[in-house]
């Protein structure tokens, strides 16, 4: 039961994070809805990631685990499908400096916003669980 806990927790967090981030991602209907999308999103990656995982093998190996937030993508598309209080949208990246390293603004249209708000909330999930020691 504590992982289960657990992970509702991490994707929970990592949704306000990015939703807070981007302004791609908009969910409407408050915290209540956020930790709706956060359990879902937990339950579907848990049964989709065997399968994902199955079906990406070849081009997970070659780019060295970099396709591993496929899992969530699938999940992100299938709840916004469903749920109608998640929306990915088009947004742009002011971009951001930080000890040298400058990121120019970037504009995500078309399927690359969906792309790069799961691979955000896949990898910080990642980096929220290193943190509590999952």
């Amino acid at each position: 039961m504590k992982p289960i806990l657990r992970t509702i927790f991490t994707n929970t967090l990592s949704l306000f994070i990015v939703s807070s981030m981007f302004s791609g991602l908009q969910i409407t209907g408050g915290f209540g809805s956020i930790l709706y999308i956060g359990a879902w999103l937990s339950v579907l990656t848990l049964v989709l990631d065997p399968i994902v995982k199955v079906i990406i093998l070849p081009l997970n190996i070659l780019t060295l685990g970099l396709l591993s937030f496929l899992t969530t993508l699938v999940s992100l598309i299938l709840i916004a499908f469903f749920y109608k209080n998640l929306h990915v949208t088009n947004f742009v990246f002011s971009g951001f400096s930080f000890l040298g390293i400058n990121i120019g603004q970037i504009s995500f249209s078309g399927f690359l916003p969906i792309i790069a708000i799961s691979a955000t909330i896949y990898f910080l999930n990642k980096l929220i669980g290193w943190l509590f020691g999952e």
